[in-house]
């Protein structure tokens, strides 16, 4: 039996963005899909959380992490340092949001991408293979990228209801259209160019909030596009989901 107040995984939350709510809104993207792995997934079971070491925090930023200048090197240690940690935990798992910065369309040319897997994934790997060589290939599943294309502003503006009803009441009242078009054609955010600077009082002020609030992550899941193949993502590793799952074990049932 797991109690209401047991937390069967640990999520390393970790995000490129450097605003202040990042995190938060990062955070509540994440439960959205891992709702959408599990249906019956109970999230106040599972330990998100941040990154706490502030120098490592620092090194989140791209600038940082795929810095060739020695002065970065040590924050860039730090933050590999506590990926690993998290992934060799028994039940620690670590999701870490990065932006694609190029067309859905273009997504193989994504040079964010690139410099992530070359600069960010060797050391990882061989610090967690120092320590469990056998396990390393299984362990490493456990970190997944978070990759909107072009910025995650795709996935947040996809959020149409509440971003029209912020536009109408705190912002300009003129992005409805747009807004309306997004919502009939879901997969076409995905090909806009910095989509926070196509909206005339959107732009991240937001972000918490249509992360939240009702996001329609099955609408935008079936348009196929970065949300769902980052989600499909998660799903390339199983003891994820099986964590999941026992979020919602309780004397041998889930949850309703």
């Amino acid at each position: 039996m797991v109690s209401g107040h047991t937390k069967t995984l640990s999520v390393l939350v970790l995000t490129e963005d450097s605003g202040a709510d990042a995190y938060d809104t990062v955070r509540a993207l994440v439960k959205e899909m891992l709702k959408l792995l599990v249906p019956a997934v109970w999230t106040h079971r599972i330990d998100f959380k941040p990154l706490e070491d502030e120098r490592a925090r620092l090194a989140m930023r791209g600038t940082t992490w795929q810095s060739t200048n020695p002065l970065d090197e040590p924050a860039r240690r730090l933050l590999i340092r506590s990926i690993i940690t998290e992934i060799l935990k028994p039940n620690g798992f670590v999701l870490y949001h990065i932006d694609g910065d190029v067309p859905w369309s273009q997504r193989k040319s994504s040079a964010n991408v690139r410099e992530f897997l070359a600069r960010m994934i060797p050391p990882i790997e061989a610090g967690v293979r120092s320590q469990l060589p056998a396990e390393a290939e299984t362990r490493m599943k456990r970190l997944r990228l978070l990759v909107p294309f072009y910025s995650i502003e795709a996935w947040l503006y996809q959020h149409t209801r509440e971003a029209t009803r912020l536009c109408s009441e705190e912002g300009c009242g003129r992005c409805h259209s747009q807004l309306t078009d997004w919502e009939k054609n879901r997969a076409s955010l995905d090909e806009v160019t910095q989509p926070k600077e196509t909206t005339l009082c959107l732009k991240d002020k937001h972000n918490a909030r249509l992360a939240s609030s009702g996001f329609p992550a099955r609408d935008v899941y079936e348009a196929e596009a970065s949300f769902a193949r980052t989600v499909d993502g998660l799903l390339e590793c199983d003891e994820l989901t099986a964590a999941l799952e026992r979020t919602c074990a309780t004397s041998g049932t889930r949850s309703p």
